[in-house]
């Protein structure tokens, strides 16, 4: 929350100075691709038990996307608009479960692993589905803004780690996580509340090519 926040108030103040839309170039700049991108990096770099802290991330991030995303895409037009997803209130079911220590029948337990086992390769396929048909435009912001989602990201969580004196693997998830390219789930809320999606498509796609580079250097940074 703290990451997020720190970058939602910076990432408002560099677009107020350039004068752009915030509705459109801020969401790209808070929300990363912590699941589709950012789990299968962590199950490879850090294993099980770096995957286990890298999902409570995603979750976390998720619920924000579906929160204050939405919020700022559509409160000025539907403030209850966050109320009809049905994710939030799936999410805190989960949590409630998970907090609880509630044991689910053996048969459904099984299902719900096997699901889980197969999230990571259908997650892989459906970023490289949904980059195929992005087309870019306006290169040099689009790269601008692709940078500073990864760079704010890997600053912000290298900060909060330390202010927070999280050592460890935790560190290396959270500083990992909060350093990959904005979400590709942002071109679609930027399609549903029409807010210039293909800018949007061109910033994800821009910024995802960009972490072919950065992130190898990170993640060689944080092994090492």
């Amino acid at each position: 929350m703290v990451i997020i926040g720190l970058i939602s108030i910076i990432g408002y103040l560099i677009i107020k100075y350039l004068n752009l839309p915030i509705k459109v170039y801020l969401p790209p700049i808070i929300f990363a691709n912590t699941g589709n991108m950012g789990l299968p990096l962590i199950l490879f770099t850090f294993g099980e038990n770096g995957l286990n802290i890298g999902i409570l991330y995603m979750v976390f991030s998720t619920i924000m996307q579906y929160t204050l995303g939405i919020m700022i895409l559509s409160f000025d037009k539907s403030p209850l608009e966050v109320l009809k997803l049905p994710l939030i209130y799936s999410a805190i079911i989960g949590l409630i479960i998970s907090v609880s220590e509630w044991s689910m029948p053996t048969v459904i337990g099984r299902a719900v692993d096997l699901l889980g086992q197969a999230s990571i390769p259908t997650m892989i396929f459906s970023l490289g589905y949904k980059l195929s048909g992005v087309t870019i435009t306006q290169v040099k912001r689009s790269l601008g803004f692709g940078a500073m989602r990864i760079g704010l990201g890997y600053v912000i969580g290298l900060f909060v780690a330390k202010l927070f004196n999280i050592n460890g693997l935790a560190s290396n998830v959270v500083i990992l996580e909060s350093s990959m390219p904005p979400a590709v789930f942002n071109f679609v809320l930027a399609e549903k509340y029409n807010q210039d999606p293909k800018t949007v498509a061109s910033i994800i796609f821009v910024g995802t090519l960009l972490s072919v580079i950065t992130t190898p250097i990170i993640i060689g940074y944080l092994i090492n």
